[in-house]
């Protein structure tokens, strides 16, 4: 959650500057509220969501490691990256028992 948390951050300091209206408000709070639900399967040892979700960072990370390489990626890229890298990396952690 936490992880997640800085990710939200970095997003909202480093995208453009916008007009916070009600639906974005509605959006940050879905997004909070699913990434608490997410987090308290995870925490209860659902391994299949943790299969899921690592598989979908995985995709993630090669993808937007494809754009940055070849100069096309979205500005943001380069600073919510390391946070997708580590999400994956402790995704992997439970599922394969990595050290």
């Amino acid at each position: 959650m936490l992880l997640n948390a800085v990710y939200l951050i970095l997003t909202y300091w480093k995208v453009p500057a916008f007009n916070i209206t009600p639906q974005v408000a509605g959006s940050l709070i879905f997004f909070i509220v699913f990434i608490g639900t997410l987090s308290f399967f995870i925490y209860r040892g659902s391994r299949k969501l943790v299969l899921v979700l690592a598989a979908i960072y995985a995709g993630r990370v090669l993808f937007s490691s494809y754009t940055l390489v070849m100069g096309t990626a979205f500005p943001l890229v380069p600073y919510v990256l390391p946070t997708t890298l580590i999400g994956f990396y402790l995704f992997g952690r439970i599922i394969w028992n990595w050290p």
